[in-house]
């Protein structure tokens, strides 16, 4: 009677427990190999951004001072023009912060390039899998694995086998993993694997974030240019090395003009002063009414309005796109409407003058096309000069185009 009770057979738990645990090794074995990829091309990107600024960061750092001392003389030149002002503070922080940041390139110790041996991911991987903070049981072991997890990742980045092999030693000798019941472990595998699960799908979307981003496009071109014998990045320094012998001619012809006197500027101005003030994109002061509602962000973004309103568009400025996950909306700064209310949006960008701002308008760019909203059908781009001024004859241009094409 009750033979069951003496049965030899493992409990139902038990059972349940020994399938958890192979299912939970091969989610291990996917974590570690998400995370190896993650990191590996993270270290990649980190290596080429040292390279790429130690080539162009100096570079930068002197067109930016350049475009400051011609914004003092544009300024100086058209001393009642609040936008010039105002681009002498911003002229004047861009080249403070482009100095700064050359000179940490210069005392930057890091390495230019990420190639990681066979022998050294395999070990990563095993780090990652045997170590990873989410397989802790208590916040002693999560505090210990995020120590021990934090120095692989600087052995890995330093290409210090080795080390990653001391330091799976160190952890294995320093965890102490207590007595639990099947039934006990059995649940915490259950919740383990569910946050291995989520871990697995964060790190895949911040890989593939990566991989969208602008400064992973600019590393790609360089090393498929380079595997072609091309040096892509000696293309890049003859641009801003146009830029600079550009920029140093306008600096050199307006050091040349007489600056306006104070007199004349406290004063009614003369013909000859209002022409000079106007000229280089400097758009008219007065808003037009649909203008005045929007908060618009720049010179430049007020004569677009201006423009719009002037030839009856129906537009208007900062909207939401609509019928898209709140978290992913955008505001395009002008959206205009034909009569049969399809949308059309204008975009004015500021001088992209380094790679966080270029990768963050192509990162927009891709949002918009994703959308269905392309570069010359229904997506109009205009851009500030490279001094920060605007091109006012071609901003008419493109609303007199835009009105014929889109009314």
């Amino acid at each position: 009677m009750f033979k069951w009770l003496n049965s030899s057979k493992p409990a139902p738990e038990a059972l349940e427990l020994e399938t958890k645990l192979a299912q939970l090794e091969a989610l291990e074995e996917r974590y570690a190999e998400v995370q190896t990829e993650y990191v590996t091309l993270q270290n990649a990107l980190a290596a080429f951004k040292l390279r790429y600024w130690r080539r162009v960061g100096g570079l930068y750092a002197r067109l930016d001072a350049l475009r400051a001392e011609v914004a003092v003389l544009r300024a100086r030149n058209a001393p009642q023009d609040a936008m010039r002002r105002a681009a002498v503070q911003a002229t004047s922080s861009q080249a403070r912060a482009s100095a700064e940041a050359a000179r940490e390139i210069e005392a930057d110790p890091g390495q230019e390039d990420f190639s990681p041996s066979d022998e050294l991911r395999k070990y990563y991987r095993m780090a990652a899998r045997i170590v990873h903070p989410d397989r802790a049981g208590d916040e002693a072991d999560r505090s210990l694995r995020d120590e021990i997890m934090a120095r692989v990742n600087v052995a890995y980045r330093d290409g210090h086998v080795h080390t990653i092999q001391t330091l799976i030693d160190e952890y294995q000798m320093r965890s102490q993993p207590g007595d639990e019941d099947a039934a006990t472990r059995l649940i915490r595998t259950i919740r383990l694997m569910s946050r291995i699960r989520e871990q697995i799908a964060e790190i895949s979307q911040a890989s593939a974030s990566l991989r969208e981003s602008g400064l992973y496009r600019l590393y790609r071109a360089v090393e498929d240019a380079e595997a072609r014998g091309e040096d892509r990045l000696r293309s890049i320094e003859a641009g801003i090395e146009r830029d600079i012998q550009r920029t140093e001619a306008e600096l050199k012809r307006l050091s040349q003009v007489e600056p306006t006197p104070p007199a004349v500027a406290a004063g009614t101005k003369p013909e000859a002063t209002e022409a000079a003030e106007t000229d280089a994109g400097t758009a008219a002061e007065t808003p037009s009414p649909r203008a005045t509602g929007a908060l618009v962000c720049s010179q430049a973004e007020l004569e677009i309005a201006r423009l719009l309103d002037e030839l009856g568009l129906d537009f208007s400025y900062r909207e939401p796109i609509a019928g898209v996950d709140h978290s992913e909306e955008r505001e395009p700064a002008f959206t205009i409407r034909n009569s049969r209310k399809e949308a059309m949006f204008w975009e004015h960008l500021p001088v992209l003058d380094n790679p966080e701002a270029r990768e963050r308008w192509q990162a927009r760019q891709g949002w918009f096309a994703a959308r269905g909203f392309e570069t010359g059908f229904n997506l109009v781009v205009t851009r500030d000069e490279s001094d920060g001024s605007f091109d006012a004859l071609r901003l008419k241009r493109m609303a007199e185009y835009v009105r014929s094409q889109w009314s």
